[in-house]
């Protein structure tokens, strides 16, 4: 009889225990969450290639191709590699800790690099549903966080989390909605919205793992209003291979590596 008494305490001390971290987990708040998400692991560097697909609302898919080389979350460099038309077109982003990100953009027709500034990062990158803004570091200092539900998403239990830019930081946009995966902590989801409230564009990201990191592995965005949809699809991903920071330079965007 004592055995039996023990053993049913133990037992509901652990169920109890359980109800604790699990309280403890669920009533994180959304700023911490962000900030697990700003602190997850990384590669050093990445190296991959990249095949972008624009889909008009018939279906009509036009490819493109792109070498992309990546150093953690700060320096970014990629080529296109065809169709000819877009072919050596590249595109630099250096992100830091304390100003807004530094972008590039190379096209061959007119020989030269051109820095696109910061009233034109709204506008779309190459003719896709990704503006450069939608491709650079999000600061998590620029932004207000809420909180909304823990929910579902292909088959990953996720933080829905509402973010806002704060008032001094100039964005397209006035809020997103975004899905955190729970275990690697990277956004599956996001709903973008214009500043007059409605619904812009909606992303999604299919995430595998490459080692110690989640990665994505295709990224979709489309246009809410128009429909028009571009899908990144990431293929031979290397990882840590101590790239070089002398490529992540302007003086080398007129050639393909």
């Amino acid at each position: 009889m004592n055995n039996r008494k023990r053993f049913t305490f133990s037992a509901l001390s652990i169920i109890l225990s359980l109800g604790v971290m699990t309280y403890a987990q669920d009533s994180i708040s959304a700023l911490d969450i962000m900030r697990k998400v700003d602190t997850k692991a990384l590669p050093k560097d990445i190296t991959a290639k990249v095949t972008m697909n624009l889909i008009d609302t018939k279906g009509n898919v036009r490819e493109r191709t792109l070498k992309q080389y990546r150093r953690s979350d700060t320096k970014l460099i990629m080529w296109f590699t065809s169709p000819a038309d877009v072919k050596g077109t590249s595109m630099l982003r250096l992100s830091y800790n304390d100003r807004d990100d530094d972008t590039w953009i190379y096209l061959p027709a007119f020989g030269k690099v051109r820095r696109i500034a910061s009233s034109a990062k709204t506008g779309s990158f190459m003719g896709s549903d990704f503006t450069y803004e939608d491709m650079e570091t999000k600061k998590i200092d620029n932004y207000t966080y809420m909180l909304l539900r823990s929910e579902m998403i292909d088959d990953k239990d996720c933080y829905v989390i509402e973010t806002t830019p704060k008032q001094d930081v100039t964005s397209d946009y006035s809020k997103s909605t975004v899905w955190i995966d729970k275990t690697s902590f990277y956004p599956v989801r996001s709903e973008l919205y214009h500043k007059s409230g409605k619904l812009k564009k909606v992303m999604h990201a299919s995430i595998k793992k490459h080692g110690q990191y989640w990665l994505p592995e295709k990224i979709t965005m489309k246009d809410a209003r128009t429909q028009h949809t571009t899908v990144m699809i990431s293929e031979n991903i290397i990882v840590d291979t101590e790239l070089s920071d002398a490529l992540f330079k302007t003086t080398e965007m007129t050639r393909i590596r």
